[in-house]
């Protein structure tokens, strides 16, 4: 066997490192997700589902974040009507999250933040009804709040789909 040169080896790691930088930068993003990327710790893209490029050592995926439609238990609280009775209440919220960017930089926790939300804006508008009214008028309830809160969550990128009343109980 004759020796190896010395420029073979070098053009070997070479072409070894190249394929690996090449086999680092390429990110896969499967279905019902974005990956928001981060270049040198600042928002560069949002890769898209399906295969993508980033540059190894330079770009980093930063958040995963899911795009189906999330469904979120609103846990159950007390409410005082305006006729002072005391209700329990809870709800089912289903969100979903259209600009990743904003979902991770515009706000520290969306799903924590969202059911406080709910949560308040629900003792808000059962607090102005008297307890008949906010046993038969679920729709009513219903609608209100999504309208007063998906302004709100809006500015964080995610839409509420529905609020739906599970339970109220005198």
């Amino acid at each position: 066997m004759p020796p190896l040169s010395g420029s073979l080896i070098v053009i070997g790691i070479l072409a070894f490192v190249v394929l690996l930088t090449i086999f680092m930068g390429v990110r896969i993003v499967p279905q019902g997700y974005k990956h928001v990327v981060q270049r040198l710790g600042k928002y560069h893209a949002t890769l898209n589902p399906g295969l993508n490029f980033v540059i190894p050592n330079l770009d980093a995926i930063a958040y995963k974040v899911l795009t189906k439609d999330i469904s979120m238990d609103i846990p159950t609280q007390e409410v005082i009507t305006r006729d002072n009775a005391v209700i329990m209440t809870n709800a089912l919220a289903f969100i979903n999250v259209i600009d990743p960017q904003k979902a991770v930089y515009g706000i520290d926790d969306y799903r924590f933040a969202i059911v406080n939300l709910i949560q308040t804006s629900l003792r808000s508008i059962v607090g102005e009804m008297d307890l008949d009214d906010a046993l038969s008028s679920r729709d009513v309830i219903k609608a209100k709040l999504k309208g007063a809160i998906s302004d709100d969550v809006a500015a964080w990128g995610i839409v509420v789909k529905t609020v739906e009343i599970q339970d109220i109980k005198p």
